[in-house]
């Protein structure tokens, strides 16, 4: 069992010195070798039992089983024990039997150990050597199988250990991708909302600061589209802070956020906006409230996008049928448009669908909520619904909203 942890060339050096060994008491015993009588006996048994040595030196894999080499080893070397007294010829019958041990169960093993002791007990009873002597050995033999038994459960144990271990480190590091992958998406759909968000009002404002140069406005009317946009450049590098801190864990205000949101919306396209808030928010925080925020952010962005001055309701509900939360955004485009809110409205448009509503479904489907968008009454509506479960894991998380209503 120990020349199973050795590299291939030293165990094969190691068994033929111990063959040369085993060889040389058989020549040095009172029955040696020789042309006639039971000297033949020996001479003969001992080829094969040699012969079957080496075929077994040549294939060491356990993984072989029980082959024809271990039985005749066993048998030749039980012969060659009986007829040769005073050698080591038994070697040959202990090394069959727990190479046999470790290549199979004990059960099968114990052919091997059984043939090994049949063929001994003839050759004794045919040079009438001691049945003690026989007895002594062939509980030998036995102690050899059950000690290779337990060795290849060893075996198997370690191996299933190591196997076990890679499973292990295999799962570990599957767990690691699969974070990094929903981190990296976590940051990207905050990257895109975010620019999203700020590059949309700043389209609108610098198109329609082109509408007005290119129709010879007054030059205060020009100077404040431009201060406007200038006040949406910083709007969305104060968003890109509080992203970075909603990334990093802190607190977040829904209920002001919303109201902001609805007051950049009719500032920054001239339309009207009403946002209500109903119930108790004062679990929505964390992941949720910042869902709530995303979802109605980009939800605005796609109304100046694809519905230039159109009247906007933004409701949030808490306590909704199973006490779920529900954000429904709708809009009503107006009959015509000016000129400056289309030519911002073909510019949006021309940036593309990017992953806006495919972001929104995502963020509510990780919380296992539901998003919903199509057409209404002319117009379009958004309906987010967040299921009780994740409003109270996400109070839990800590990160609590402000509380109470808008008007």
């Amino acid at each position: 069992m120990l020349l199973q942890r050795l590299n291939r060339p030293t165990a094969t050096g190691v068994r033929l010195i111990a063959l040369a060994l085993v060889t040389w008491t058989v020549f040095s015993s009172n029955d040696p070798p020789a042309g006639s009588g039971r000297g033949l006996v020996v001479a003969i048994t001992l080829a094969i039992a040699v012969l079957a040595f080496l075929v077994g030196t040549a294939r060491p894999g356990l993984e072989l089983g029980l082959t024809p080499d271990l039985f005749v080893m066993a048998a030749a070397g039980g012969v060659l024990c009986g007829a040769s007294s005073g050698s080591a010829a038994s070697v040959f019958v202990f090394v069959a039997i727990v190479v046999a041990g470790l290549r199979a169960e004990l059960r099968e093993a114990a052919t091997v150990a059984a043939v090994g002791a049949f063929a001994l007990a003839c050759a004794v009873l045919a040079y009438d050597g001691s049945a003690l002597g026989v007895l002594a050995y062939v509980l030998g033999f036995a102690a050899a199988a059950l000690a290779a038994a337990n060795g290849r459960q060893s075996v198997q144990r370690a191996e299933q250990a190591e196997l076990l271990l890679a499973q292990t480190q295999r799962s570990r590091e599957e767990q690691l991708r699969a974070a990094r992958l929903q981190e990296s998406t976590r940051i990207a759909r905050e990257i895109h909302d975010v620019l999203a968000h700020a590059l949309a009002g700043l389209t609108i404002q610098l198109e329609a600061t082109v509408a007005l140069i290119e129709g010879g406005a007054e030059q205060g009317s020009v100077l404040e589209r431009v201060k406007r946009a200038h006040e949406l450049a910083r709007e969305g590098l104060h968003e890109t802070r509080d992203a970075v801190g909603t990334l990093r864990g802190e607190p977040i205000s829904v209920p002001s956020r919303l109201a902001a949101l609805v007051s950049d919306y009719e500032a920054s396209v001239d339309a009207s906006a009403k946002l209500t808030v109903a119930g108790e928010l004062s679990r929505l925080s964390g992941q949720a409230g910042q869902t709530v925020i995303r979802v109605a952010q980009e939800a605005l962005t796609n109304v100046r996008k694809h519905a230039p001055g159109a009247s906007v309701t933004v409701a949030l509900t808490e306590g909704a049928p199973n006490g779920e939360l529900l954000l429904r955004i709708v809009d009503v485009p107006v009959a015509t448009a000016s000129t400056s809110r289309q030519q911002a409205s073909s510019a949006l448009a021309s940036l593309g669908g990017g992953y806006g509503l495919r972001g929104m479904r995502e963020r509510a489907e990780i919380l296992g909520g539901s998003l919903q968008a199509g057409p209404r009454d002319g117009g379009w509506q958004v309906e987010l619904r967040l299921p009780a479960k994740a409003l109270l894991e996400a109070a839990r998380n800590g990160n609590p909203g402000d509380e109470g209503t808008l008007p």
